[in-house]
């Protein structure tokens, strides 16, 4: 199954769909295209993310699931705050329940969903006991290239028809054991990272309210130049931008779903702005041009036309990803 997404919060429904409560946010300025790709087994739900924007995902990943993710291209994401290495696989930490990850524009990623406990019982049972070890006290690994390209292939395979369930899993494994890896990363995170995911949870959770830079310091414990220094460091813009950018993806979402409209109970694009806290119509609807390279009515009109209306998934409409919920 295929889906386009044109939000970052349409991206957070397919994700959803797949037991992943996750808030996505534009970064970068421009019209987003994307692909949600879902595929796989009832063993191994298998999906994959292609992006043309800058994207922020916060949120927490599915319970009793380990995803081995990896990224095809050059472009590479930044994982709890660190850069992943090339041919890197990451996303797997057993310990872990949350997730926090910028993807930058042409970011190509995979994602494979093992059930931990099924991973852990095959490691046991052929004694690969310093892979166990691996997967609770590292989030990301740097694996010889030919590894890196036979799991990606596999991965693929398992996107495109399944069948490879077994063939993954024994791969990953093997990739993984302390001899073959060229380099560890834990999934900690650093001071600044820890303080970003604060900045960053507090405005998915906070989408109807604008605050200063005060009243942030005083809402995250966090000294005003600290959260400066540490969001230009980590998102190359300031802290104001980018709680605004997180709420003008919230609008951009709206505006392009009559659901979403129907659940906040506004309609007009003064409506929709009001309800996440934009209250000056001339410095919002510039804002919005400047993020999404299109005027908020243009986008309304375009989700109200016939036939041009954009349409989320569900799990009653999908039964590959009811598959993948079970």
């Amino acid at each position: 199954m295929e889906v386009a997404f044109h939000s970052a919060p349409g991206l957070s429904k397919s994700l959803q769909a797949v037991g992943f409560e996750m808030d996505v946010a534009q970064l970068s300025r421009g019209r987003l295209e994307g692909t949600f790709r879902l595929g796989g087994s009832l063993q191994l739900p298998v999906f994959s993310i292609q992006t043309n924007q800058d994207l922020l995902l916060q949120g927490n990943r599915r319970p009793g699931v380990m995803p081995l993710s990896l990224n095809t291209t050059e472009q590479l994401p930044v994982v709890r705050g660190k850069e992943i290495q090339p041919c890197s696989l990451h996303g797997f930490h057993a310990g872990l329940s949350d997730a926090f990850v910028q993807l930058p524009a042409g970011a190509h990623i995979q994602v494979a969903l093992v059930s931990q406990t099924r991973f852990e019982q095959l490691a046991t049972a052929t004694g690969d006991h310093q892979t166990l070890e691996v997967i609770h006290r590292a989030n990301s690994a740097s694996l010889h290239p030919q590894r890196f390209e036979e799991i990606s292939a596999l991965i693929q395979a398992q996107l495109m028809g399944g069948g490879q369930e077994d063939l993954v899993e024994v791969a990953v494994l093997e990739a993984l054991s302390p001899h073959q890896l060229q380099g560890s990363v834990s999934g900690e995170l650093g001071v600044g990272a820890g303080l970003m995911k604060d900045l960053v949870a507090w405005g998915f959770k906070n989408t109807g309210q604008a605050i200063t830079l005060n009243d942030l310091s005083a809402t995250i414990f966090a000294s005003r130049s600290s959260i400066v220094h540490h969001c230009r460091q980590s998102f190359g813009t300031g802290p104001m931008a980018l709680l605004k950018q997180i709420r003008l993806s919230q609008v951009h979402h709206a505006l392009s779903s009559p659901e979403v409209q129907e659940t906040i109970g506004g309609s007009t694009v003064h409506e929709i702005a009001c309800h996440y806290g934009f209250h000056s119509r001339n410095h919002f609807a510039r804002d919005y041009r400047n993020q999404f390279g299109e005027s908020p009515s243009a986008t309304l009109q375009r989700a109200s036309a016939p036939g041009m209306s954009v349409q989320s998934v569900s799990v009653a409409q999908s039964p590959q990803m009811a598959m993948a919920l079970r």
